[in-house]
């Protein structure tokens, strides 16, 4: 894992996000852990490449935008093109309770 890169603390995650590709098309990921900047997706179902760009739809937000950074072991690292707010992290953490 490339930990060493991240910048935000990680929150445990257990909900769904929708990831709208260019084309369009649209894919339901379950959602590992989160944090400011960005999150990890389980990845097995998902055919995608580093460096891609994509939109996440998280659970009571709009789409925004992000980018692949990484894909390892059925997992993959999403970065938000914006950070979070800290409110809407610990709304987010709290749906994982």
């Amino acid at each position: 894992m490339q930990t060493e890169r991240r910048k935000n603390e990680r929150k445990v995650a257990g909900y769904d996000a929708e990831v709208r590709y260019r084309s369009g098309n649209k894919m339901q990921l379950p959602v590992l852990d989160i944090s400011l900047g960005g999150c990890m997706v389980d990845a097995r179902s998902w055919a995608v490449k580093p460096e891609e760009s994509v939109s996440i739809k998280l659970p009571g937000l709009n789409y925004q935008p992000a980018k692949v950074v990484w894909i390892e072991d059925g997992r993959a690292g999403i970065v938000f093109e914006e950070l979070l707010y800290e409110p809407t992290l610990e709304h987010l953490s709290r749906l994982a309770a």
